[in-house]
Parts: C-alpha cells; structure tokens; sequence
C-alpha cells in the first residue's frame, strides 16, 4: 500500500493493531498533503466478527462521485456503479489492486488480518454480485510519531469519517489529536462489514444525540511498566 507508514497489508506478520476515532472533518493537511486512495470492498463472508473481505484499491485517480439518491439508490447500487465508473478509467490495471482478507474480531484493537493478492477481473465480479459494499476516500498521513488514517465514506454511509492510527504493536500511551471526538474501537457498529448492512444515514442522528448525551469516551490504554 502506497501509504507513508507500515500495515497489515505490507507485512508478514498476520496482526493488526489499531485505534478508531469519530471525526467530524479531516484535517486539512491529510486533505493537502496525504496519499489518496478510493476503496471498493465486500464482504462474502462476516459473522460474529469473522469476515472474509474483498477489496480494490485505486492510487492516482481522480473522479467525482455521483449524487446519492435516496429514492432510487438501494443498498450496494451506488457502490456498484461507481465500480463500474472506475473501472472505465484509462489504464486502470495499473492503478487499481484487488485483494482478499480475512479478519477475526477485534480485541482492545488487536485482530488477525491476512491478505493476498487476487486477480483484478475476479474481485470486480465479485463486487458486482455483491449486495453489502462500501466505498470510501482513503487519506494517510503521519501525525506526531504516528501513521494516521481517514476515512471518507460515501453513499450510504456517507457523511462519515473514521480516523485510524495503527501500529505494529498495541496502539498504548497514544497522545490523541484534537480532531478525534470519541474513541470507536470496539464499537461493533463501526466496522465496515457492519457499516456495509447498516449504514450510517439509518442511525446517524442516533448516535450524534447518544454521543451528546454521554460525552466523549477514550480508552485508557497504557504501556506495561
């Protein structure tokens, strides 16, 4: 992955740690100067945290996406169709990665993640089947001493963004940035395989009057000392 830090993606070891942040914008560096990326995915197989991912990647695109429509969009033809519009870009095979994942549930941040390569043709044939997809901006950048991740989601999760600090270890004594609101790892609704079934606008405003009633919530992750 083209991104300026370590993943699970580029790396041997089958572990991912990770944090995850509500976000009401992105900040304007990782708009400026961050690597972009537009991700397709879906999930063939998610259940009790276990899931089977597809997903395509594409680096160095540029395309607009179209209006939602609430009327006539239902779930996973928006996502569908913006495939097939990327697909149209000219010398895609070389801008676009697909893979498949499989992850197990997520544990204070920490999940096994492995994935492989698979052939473009067959994971846009399985996107295109597919009823559950997501479709999101990807921008990463360094903060601090971390790599940093946002994500812009559109359709019908559109108007989320989730913030992603991964590391190759526990995500412990994290300074966390100003732009995060509250602490998402562990909540199950925020997983993509379950954004891709419940998306965001069915409960959006749910979970803004929750979160005004409680306040911002951070785990205490500390280093062992």
């Amino acid at each position: 992955m083209s991104i300026p830090f370590s993943s699970a993606e580029d790396r041997d070891f089958p572990f991912e740690f990770e944090r995850k942040f509500f976000v009401n914008s992105i900040p304007q560096d990782a708009l400026k100067h961050g690597s972009e990326q537009i991700i397709v995915q879906a999930y063939v197989f998610a259940e009790a945290g276990y899931a089977i991912r597809v997903r395509i990647i594409f680096r160095g695109v540029e395309v607009d996406f179209p209006k939602f429509d609430y009327r006539t969009d239902n779930v996973g033809t928006y996502e569908r169709r913006v495939l097939a519009q990327l697909m149209e870009i000219k010398d895609v095979d070389s801008k676009a990665a697909a893979t498949m994942g499989v992850k197990s549930p997520s544990v204070n941040g920490e999940r096994y993640e492995l994935e492989t390569e698979i052939a473009l043709d067959v994971a846009v044939q399985i996107l295109q089947h597919s009823t559950h997809l997501i479709l999101k901006k990807r921008y990463s950048i360094w903060h601090g001493e971390d790599g940093w991740e946002f994500d812009l989601f559109a359709g019908q999760n559109d108007g989320l963004i989730v913030a992603e600090c991964e590391r190759l270890t526990p995500v412990v004594d994290l300074d966390i940035p100003d732009f995060c609101v509250t602490e998402l790892t562990g909540d199950p609704r925020f997983t993509n395989d379950s954004l891709s079934k419940e998306p965001w606008n069915r409960w959006d405003t749910i979970y803004r009057k929750e979160l005004v009633d409680r306040g911002p919530y951070f785990l205490n992750m500390k280093s062992e000392k």
